[in-house]
């Protein structure tokens, strides 16, 4: 009874002390976050009042920023880091990667004016390709032109029948194989005929001391095997002097009739070949150390251009299979570069093992001595 009414009494009290407690606690943060908001508005309203604006004026808008400024709940921004430099960029070449027409670098000169040579002395073969022909048409963005004149545009074609019509299937042909170098004068003039029939070619580069095509060349066929030597695998033909390599050329992929600038009774052909090798005969002649790429390079070019020899020169010496996309004057390989790219300009190389593209020629080479090079050291054995 009475017991109970007091024991039923202390827990009420109890009850009543925690609300109370509790009421303070809530009371105490309440009052403490309305002075902090009372100095957050202090600082707002003097950032709002303070200069720059004219005699002390309100203004709402420095008000808004000095709000947003000092509001606790506002996300803070974090600046986004730069994203990573790409595999070119991380390189740091000294080469200027943008492409330019006919520009040659100060340091270049010398290279591009003995590379020069060889078309001077042999009148242009390989320039232009089989069939070439100008004409006049109307302006057309989509098409690959030398020059636009107002309307009108210059455009570089192929009159051949077989050439065109071997356009159509091209893509479903494999590369012809060369075994070559580039410093030698009979890999010089089929090369030139690879060029005039605008055909893909895989070329093993075996300069002198290399290690890897050379000596499996050798091994297979004998040590007494000379350069050029072809492969066919369209066909299955393997051949190895250079005049039966363009009669065959010619007879499968051309017009069936060799250049006279090619011929075998032409006796000038072999001594200015040689000839306009020597100003540079000591470039893509002797292998150098290297790291190869497990895939091949894709390299656009032409036998005639200097800026594509200095570049063919480097891949010889780094012994780097590539394909080149034989890309003369009127070949039609010129239009799918322009449609992929946006634009023509040789040499043009494309790295499936870093995916890295370059059109430049110092760039190119500074960049396969970079990465596929090795520096030489004078210690032989460790």
């Amino acid at each position: 009874t009475k017991h109970q009414q007091i024991t039923m009494r202390i827990p009420h009290r109890n009850n009543n002390c925690s609300f109370h407690h509790s009421s303070l606690v809530l009371f105490s943060i309440l009052l403490i976050s309305i002075l902090q908001c009372n100095h957050n508005l202090h600082h707002v309203t003097a950032a709002a009042f303070s200069s720059p604006s004219p005699k002390g004026q309100f203004s709402p808008s420095k008000l808004v920023d000095a709000i947003q400024a000092n509001n606790p709940f506002q996300k803070q921004q974090v600046e986004e880091p730069p994203p990573p430099p790409t595999f070119l960029e991380s390189l740091d070449l000294k080469s200027d990667v943008e492409p330019k027409r006919f520009y040659v670098a100060s340091d270049q000169l010398l290279d591009i004016f003995g590379a020069s040579f060889p078309v001077i002395f042999r009148l242009g073969t390989g320039i232009f390709v089989e069939g070439y022909k100008l004409s006049i048409t109307p302006k057309d963005t989509t098409q690959y032109s030398v020059l636009s004149i107002s309307n009108y545009q210059v455009s570089e074609t192929c009159s051949s029948p077989k050439l065109n019509d071997r356009s159509q299937y091209q893509r479903k042909l494999q590369p012809i194989i060369m075994y070559d170098m580039e410093a030698c004068p009979f890999c010089r003039k089929v090369r030139e005929g690879l060029s005039i029939l605008s055909l893909d070619v895989t070329f093993h580069p075996c300069p002198k001391k290399g290690l890897r095509s050379r000596v499996r060349i050798k091994e297979k066929y004998g040590d007494d095997t000379t350069f050029p030597v072809m492969v066919d695998p369209n066909t299955g033909i393997e051949l190895f002097e250079s005049d039966d390599i363009l009669a065959y050329l010619f007879k499968t992929y051309g017009d069936g009739v060799v250049p006279n600038t090619l011929s075998r009774d032409n006796v000038l052909v072999q001594l200015s070949c040689a000839l306009g090798l020597l100003p540079r005969f000591n470039r893509g002649l002797q292998a150098k150390y290297s790291n190869p790429p497990s895939l091949p390079l894709t390299l656009y070019s032409y036998e005639g251009s200097p800026f594509c020899k200095v570049v063919r020169e480097t891949l010889t010496e780094l012994e780097l299979i590539h394909t080149q996309v034989s890309c003369p004057r009127g070949s039609l390989n010129r239009q799918r570069l322009y449609e992929t790219k946006g634009r023509f300009q040789a040499p043009y190389l494309e790295d499936p093992n870093t995916g890295v593209e370059l059109f430049e020629s110092k760039a190119i080479v500074e960049y396969l001595e970079k990465v596929y090079g090795v520096v030489e050291t004078p210690v032989k054995y460790m």
